[in-house]
């Protein structure tokens, strides 16, 4: 098969699966506009029957939809499993046929990686940033809670005020703890459950307290000031530890861009030189140890900017 014909196979199926996107975009803005006159049972049945519903409902028992879904969720990203992957599928074949075009097929191979590995990059970023928001409002949550115990509230119910009075994301992760205890979960298991979903450091010790008074009593309002106290203080040191290590962090984004770029603007000065490297086993070695290079720098200049506190 020749590089023209995949080429044309390839833009093809791009070209599909957007003509079936903007399809099912059309069918539900024609859907909505007569969604006041139906019932919510038959709204409920029409959105389950959707080839996408069908889709999630075979994704989602398998592992990599089971992972896809806690990764979604916890990055809080309200997106179907099956609207995921068609978007990391579609993402592939444009890079895949842009850079087999533009520069070599090594690269178009060596794209379709990339794209994947960059968006679960910017879903773990999504997480790691949702977290950090969580994490910045545990000072105002540990008050909340230490006015509600005071005032004689149980912590169950101290939990579910927190979640009506906190902003997404500790107000919508509260929700999910108190909603379980409302159901019968115990608990030691709820507030468990919302240290896995996310952890830290910060959380756990205020977790630790929670289940310690649940179990045996104690000053619960001292040690939830205190530990307010504590976690503001925190919060200022994590700030100013960022600001010092975002010059370093661009840096290294940086340097990643500035070796993608060094392709183009070497295949832009001499058109067809890429394509000739890769033919050539010196010249593909050479490519290999370039991105190695590149790649390496990257991602060590990430870890010496990562600080765990």
């Amino acid at each position: 098969m020749s590089l023209d014909t995949l080429s044309l196979l390839l833009a093809a199926l791009t070209l599909s699966i957007g003509v079936w996107g903007f399809r099912e975009w059309a069918v539900g803005a024609l859907d909505r506009r007569d969604l006041a006159s139906r019932s919510a049972l038959d709204e409920v049945e029409r959105r389950a029957n959707s080839p996408l519903a069908r889709l999630d409902a075979l994704i989602r028992p398998t592992d990599i939809g089971t992972k896809i879904e806690q990764r979604l969720r916890a990055a809080g990203l309200k997106m179907k499993i099956s609207v995921f992957m068609m978007i990391v599928a579609v993402a592939c074949v444009v890079a895949v046929v842009f850079l087999w075009r533009a520069l070599a097929p090594i690269f178009g191979i060596l794209a379709a990686v990339g794209v994947v590995a960059g968006i679960f990059g910017y879903l773990k970023r999504q997480e790691e940033r949702r977290k950090e928001a969580f994490t910045a409002q545990l000072p105002e949550l540990a008050r909340v809670l230490s006015n509600a115990t005071q005032a004689g509230l149980a912590l169950p119910t101290a939990i579910d005020m927190a979640a009506e009075e906190l902003d997404d994301p500790a107000g919508s992760e509260l929700r999910i703890t108190a909603r379980a205890m409302q159901l019968g979960q115990p608990f030691e298991e709820a507030v468990a459950d919302l240290r896995d979903r996310m952890p830290s450091r910060e959380i756990g010790v205020l977790i630790s307290t929670l289940l310690v008074a649940s179990r045996s009593g104690g000053a619960l309002v001292t040690a939830l000031r205190n530990i307010s106290e504590t976690l503001d203080s925190r919060k200022e040191t994590r700030r100013e530890v960022k600001t010092i290590l975002g010059e370093s962090t661009a840096t290294a984004y940086a340097l990643l861009g500035m070796g993608i770029g060094s392709f183009f603007l070497v295949n832009a000065l001499m058109p067809g030189s890429i394509q000739n490297m890769t033919e050539s086993t010196v010249g593909f070695i050479i490519i290999l140890v370039a991105l190695a290079l590149f790649t390496v720098g990257f991602l060590a200049v990430l870890r010496m900017t990562k600080i765990d506190f």
